[in-house]
Formats: structure tokens, C-alpha cells, sequence
């Protein structure tokens, strides 16, 4: 079973970042939603500002810059909004939640919300020479490197904790509560909000947030479905518990999301 949050909402500027994503080899799609390129092809004078939304995922970005590579890692718990510098060519994978920690042992602690740069890190991961040989591949060929190391991960080094990610994929599912799920698996409430704030950062009610929210954007975007609908339709008591926990997570309400998502979509 796959995480329900799967679809990958193209961000509006995608032709101007030169964005290039593909879905994972399926051994790998438990833990990796997608790996990504931007940049490198097309200069533009200005940045490019992007939003990002929370779903407990972990970005790992690796930017090619001339005088030496920055790697980093970053746990997303709350909407980023982050400048993209297209000159620079950038290749990254998107990890689902508790992806990052099962297939690389990396805990969200020191990660959360912020990009924190992988130094030490790097030559356990096996990711120096890897890095090392982006410098000499287009981005397909890069993406195709960087899923190779994955692999090998996961062929030599097993998961970490299996048992989180299948909680982590029930909860996105929506269709138990969170408790429900872990007392299947003989987990105790305490027990797996602990688990999950080691493993994955967040807690089982950050994750059905999160849950509800990706439901809630790619319904907003794919249907006519008037609010309230969508509302019940995402697990919200009413349109007006919609709006509200849309707004505290994305800082725009629903109608405004829409408003704003379908304008760049005809305009592209």
C-alpha cells in the first residue's frame, strides 16, 4: 500500500524552473514519492518563488554550485515558501513521511522546517561520490544515478522500522483513526505518538491534517465541487472547519487557493 498522498501538484512556474520530476522505481515507492531537477537550462534574471506545503515529507536537495556541492535536508511540518535560484542546476529526491528515515536513518529532529546541509552525514549515506559525479551528467542521467544509490540502499541497508511506514500509509489513507490503526498493531496511544515524533516528526493528528489537506487541494483544483462539498468529502465537520484548518496550514483560505491555482494553470 501506497501513501494516499501521491499525486504531485506541479508548482505554476514549473516551465520557468525547468522542472523535470519522475515517480520512483516501484521498490522504492514506499518511502520516495518522486525525484526531481530544476535550473541549469534556463537563465532568468529573476528568482523564482515557490510554496511548498506540509506533509511530513523530507526534501533532499542537492545544488551543483561551482565552487562545491550543498546538500541538504529539510523535514517540511509547515507551508515554506522558498526563492529558487535557476541558474544553479539542483537535483533532489522527495521522500514521503518517514521515507527519509527508514531508507537513509536520518531523525526529522534536526531537519524540521529549516534546510540543514548533510556534512557529516554524507559519507556514511555513501552520497560523496555520487554527488561528485552529478557534475558530469544531464539531469535525466542524474535522476537515474541518484535512484541507483537508493536502490543499493535499500538492496544493502533494510528499512528502518516497517512497521511506522505502514502506520504512516494507513493514516494517509483516511480511513481509521489514527488510534484504531496502531492498536491493530498493538500500539498504544503513547507509544505511537512517540514513535511517530522520533520517526516522522509530527504527531497522528499532524498527519491526518495533512492527509485532509492534500485531498482538500487536489479536489479544489479537479472538481467544480462547491466548498462544503469538498468539506465533507475530506473528512472536515463543515465549511467553515474547512476554511479554518485550510487557512492555519496554507495561509490563504480555500476559495483563495482556488482562486488563485486555476488563474496560473489558464495563464500557463
Amino acid at each position: 500500500m501506497v501513501n494516499a498522498m501521491t499525486e504531485f501538484i506541479l508548482p505554476s512556474n514549473a516551465r520557468s524552473l525547468n522542472l523535470r520530476y519522475r515517480s520512483p522505481d516501484k521498490r522504492l515507492e514506499s518511502w520516495v514519492q518522486c525525484l526531481w531537477s530544476v535550473g541549469g537550462a534556463i537563465s532568468l534574471t529573476d528568482p523564482q518563488t515557490e510554496k511548498f506545503y506540509p506533509d511530513a515529507g523530507a526534501s533532499l536537495s542537492i545544488k551543483l554550485a561551482r565552487s562545491r556541492p550543498v546538500v541538504t535536508l529539510c523535514f517540511n511540518t509547515t507551508t515554506l515558501i522558498d526563492t529558487l535560484d535557476t541558474t544553479v542546476p539542483c537535483l533532489g529526491i522527495r521522500f514521503r513521511a518517514a521515507g527519509a528515515h527508514s531508507l537513509l536513518g536520518l531523525s526529522p529532529e534536526a531537519f524540521t522546517d529549516i534546510e540543514c546541509h548533510l556534512d557529516n552525514e554524507l559519507v556514511p549515506l555513501g552520497l560523496v561520490p555520487v554527488v561528485e559525479r552529478l557534475y558530469s551528467l544531464d539531469a535525466q542521467q542524474g535522476l537515474n544515478l541518484l535512484e541507483t544509490w537508493l536502490l543499493h540502499r535499500l538492496e544493502h541497508q533494510p528499512p528502518l522500522n516497517g512497521r511506522i511506514t505502514r502506520i504512516v500509509q494507513a493514516i494517509g489513507a483516511l480511513h481509521l483513526p489514527p488510534q484504531e490503526i496502531g492498536a491493530t498493531l498493538g500500539l498504544t496511544r503513547r507509544t505511537l505518538e512517540r514513535q511517530l515524533k522520533r520517526e516522522v516528526g509530527v504527531t497522528p493528528g499532524q498527519l491526518v491534517a495533512y492527509a485532509r489537506l492534500d485531498r482538500a487541494r487536489h479536489a479544489l483544483l479537479s472538481t467544480t465541487l462547491p466548498l462544503t462539498d469538498i468539506a465533507l468529502h475530506c473528512g472536515y465537520y463543515d465549511q467553515a472547519h474547512f476554511t479554518h484548518a485550510f487557512q492555519s496550514l496554507t495561509y490563504e483560505t480555500p476559495a483563495a487557493y482556488r482562486k488563485r491555482k486555476l488563474s496560473q494553470i489558464y495563464k500557463a
